[in-house]
């Protein structure tokens, strides 16, 4: 990662890591220290919950959240169409610096992008 020179210099450095990825910090890693699309899922609609957003963006939330607990239960790959329309609903009312953009994108990440 790169490292931010403040002393009266140019800051320079990819705000974005080495390979222009952004990294989670906002996800609770389950016990075997893995992150899955779900409980990203589940982070992103608590998140939503807590902030004034419009009812549609929770609702599209719990739509990912859902479409992604029952493709795990019936062994299946996730609806991506149906993931990536939601999530493009949500995006709008994700506030700066909430970490709903990151939730969003970690999401994403699960399905190649």
């Amino acid at each position: 990662m790169s490292t931010f020179n403040f002393n009266n210099s140019q800051v320079s450095g990819n705000a974005f890591g080495e390979r222009n990825e952004v990294t989670n910090h906002f996800h609770q890693a389950g016990a075997d220290g893995t992150v899955t699309a779900r409980a990203l899922a589940e982070q992103l609609v608590t998140l939503l919950r807590e902030q004034p957003a419009a009812t549609t963006a929770v609702v599209r939330a719990e739509t990912v959240r859902d479409e992604l607990a029952a493709a795990e239960q019936e062994n299946r790959p996730a609806d991506e169409g149906r993931v990536r329309t939601a999530l493009a609903a949500v995006e709008p009312y994700v506030t700066v610096g909430s970490g709903g953009m990151a939730l969003l994108q970690g999401i994403l990440a699960f399905f190649g992008g």
